[in-house]
């Protein structure tokens, strides 16, 4: 017979297990994961060096602070171009528009001709527009070899249709390499092609309007360390982007943040390093500027985990009436690992569904550039959804139980690659 103190005893552990179980789901609570989705586009548009970046690198840090991380920033400057009014229009006739970065401040940028289509083979370009589609067909040349040939035909301008699912304007990052177009480029909707189209077939003259101002600022990468031990692991993910960036910011930066907190909990043997990057839609600056100046060594780096675009965001379904979300996750997400964290990822992803891609030297988004930089052991994610780059990317393009299994599936995938 079990003396009373036993049972006090047995008490007091199951009681002990049932805080601690509690703890753990209130780490990764779905609801809270979406209202920081729901705080992310809430500030705003998210393009580097704008007051909406800078609230995002400071609201991201005090709350790393508050988990008792240190905390740093490093300034990523940019000569950013802040658009304000941009179309395409004849007459009385206006298609809003979004310029193709970057922007050459020193070309003219209201320029008037006849509107060509570029898929006729008797369009005459010279002192004329050219409309084009992006993104290019598999069988062309790259984008900016094709954008420059058509420049180098003599045209003032050229306009975009941005095919893509939603039908809104999408906008695309520049390259490393990439100088500003010795013309004016705009994206126009899918949606507004058969008005551009009429454009080309009455062959008045239309207006290509670029207007807006050109400022040197500061984005701001921010950082927070927490441990001692003699080896890292380095969480990160980009803060920036061109809209407000729901899905495709929002849900990888929520469940980064909820790995923080968690980390910071953990009685671990390793060094946590958590770091935001701004600058990502221009040639992913801020991401550079972290692995060349701080981030920790190569081979003192366990572990790196990178949240890219579409973390966690829903499955949409084309339909005769457009775009219909479903409640499950993006089975076409994008999910990234190498071989020295097969088994760990593996045994923690099993019920996840996704594409899971073993990429030893090009995985997906700005993971690319850790693994070009020498680490050896990594895992991450990144997706263009349906709505990637669009204005139209809130919050309701993921959901709390999408982002609450992805966060515990990166939590189960850290303690099995460490034994936490």
């Amino acid at each position: 017979m079990k003396s009373k103190y036993s049972f006090i005893v047995a008490s007091l552990l199951s009681g002990l297990t049932a805080i601690s179980q509690n703890k753990q789901e209130a780490d990764f609570n779905g609801k809270e994961l979406f209202s920081t989705v729901q705080k992310y586009v809430s500030l705003g548009e998210h393009r580097t060096g704008t007051p909406t970046d800078l609230a995002t690198s400071d609201w991201l840090g005090k709350e790393l602070a508050s988990y008792g991380y240190n905390v740093k920033y490093q300034e990523v400057p940019i000569r950013q171009f802040f658009p304000e009014k941009v179309s395409l229009s004849s007459g009385k006739d206006i298609i809003k528009a979004f310029p193709l970065w970057w922007v050459d401040e020193k070309a003219n940028r209201n320029v008037t001709g006849a509107l060509v289509d570029a898929g006729n083979a008797e369009a005459q370009y010279k002192s004329n527009i050219a409309l084009i589609h992006l993104p290019l067909k598999q069988q062309r040349a790259n984008p900016k070899t094709y954008i420059d040939s058509i420049i180098n035909l003599g045209v003032k301008g050229i306009v975009a249709i941005t095919d893509n699912q939603s039908g809104e304007i999408e906008a695309y990052n520049t390259n490393k390499e990439q100088e500003p177009w010795k013309v004016p480029i705009i994206l126009i909707a899918p949606k507004d092609s058969a008005k551009a189209l009429a454009f080309v077939k009455n062959g008045k003259p239309v207006n290509l309007a670029i207007n807006g101002t050109f400022k040197d600022v500061k984005g701001r990468n921010v950082y927070g360390t927490i441990g001692k031990g003699d080896k890292y692991i380095v969480v990160s993910t980009p803060i920036s982007g061109w809209f407000t960036c729901g899905g495709e910011r929002g849900s990888g930066i929520a469940v980064w943040l909820s790995l923080a907190k968690w980390a910071a909990s953990q009685k671990s043997n390793y060094t946590f390093v958590f770091t935001g990057n701004s600058g990502h839609e221009h040639a992913f600056k801020g991401a550079h500027e972290f692995l060349e100046q701080n981030a920790p060594p190569v081979e003192k780096t366990h572990l790196w985990i990178h949240f890219g675009a579409g973390a966690a965001t829903l499955e949409y379904k084309n339909t005769a009436s457009g775009l219909v979300k479903q409640t499950n996750v993006d089975p076409k997400r994008r999910f990234f690992y190498n071989d020295p964290v097969n088994k760990s990822f593996n045994n923690a992803f099993a019920p996840i569904n996704a594409v899971k891609v073993l990429a030893n030297e090009n995985p997906g988004g700005e993971l690319v550039y850790v693994a070009k930089k020498g680490y050896k052991r990594f895992a991450g994610v990144s997706y263009a959804h349906p709505f990637f780059h669009v204005k139209t990317d809130d919050a309701t393009t993921t959901s709390p139980e999408i982002l609450e299994e992805t966060a515990r599936a990166f939590k189960d995938f850290i303690e099995e690659d460490t034994k936490l």
